[in-house]
């Protein structure tokens, strides 16, 4: 199964461009970044207690990505909060690192260092069908049908949210809707939120330097 980070990333490529599309290029990183936290929460690893990330159990998990970055959390030596390690783990070459492990599990094929297309993937239940349809597909089920997400499938909604990637599942018509539907589920995921409060506050902080400049 691909973790958060990798279905995060595969909702963002924009297929013909061969790279991330143009709305998530300034978002990725972080989202990616709070994708390999909450998917170490949903296995039990870590816990989130008044914003600060704490962990349960070290031990790996058997995903190279996800176990680097508990391994991170455990060198930290103690709590520190999930703004800091958004910070910390979303490194600007995030996106690069997560699409060469998904071009290593078969799911990308890279051509001229370009994502090209997104290959058949064998957890979905058809092999002409890509990745990402399948992806796209659950989450449209879960935001425009009484269908119950199951507890990934909420954050990774949070987790687009945050990004302010929504548009690239939904389109213009289907967007209220959904935005309400997907505000009911998402409500108290501490990720996303903090995606969306780490953004606010880049941009609030560019805003201030560009001010201070002119």
């Amino acid at each position: 199964m691909l973790n958060l980070a990798e279905e995060l990333f595969l909702v963002a490529l924009d297929e013909d461009e061969g790279w991330i599309a143009a709305p998530a290029l300034n978002t990725l990183r972080y989202g990616l970044a709070a994708a390999f936290l909450a998917d170490l929460a949903l296995q039990g690893k870590i816990v989130v207690e008044d914003q600060r990330v704490s962990v349960l159990d070290p031990a790996p998990v058997g995903d190279d990505l996800l176990d680097e970055t508990l391994q991170r959390l455990v060198k930290a030596g103690r709590p520190r909060k999930v703004k800091y390690w958004l910070n910390a783990l979303g490194f600007r070459k995030l996106p690069k690192q997560v699409a060469e492990y998904l071009e290593g599990r078969g799911v990308l094929r890279a051509d001229e260092k370009r994502y090209l297309w997104v290959l058949p993937y064998a957890i979905y239940p058809q092999q002409d069908a890509s990745a990402k349809y399948w992806i796209k597909q659950n989450l449209r089920a879960a935001a425009l049908t009484n269908t119950r997400p199951d507890r990934r499938g909420v954050e990774l909604l949070s987790l687009l949210k945050g990004c302010r990637l929504l548009n690239l599942v939904f389109t213009k018509d289907e967007r209220k809707a959904a935005g309400k539907r997907i505000d009911e589920l998402v409500k108290g995921e501490d990720f996303g939120d903090a995606v969306a409060q780490t953004l606010a506050d880049i941009e609030a902080a560019t805003t201030a330097a560009a001010a201070t400049v002119g």
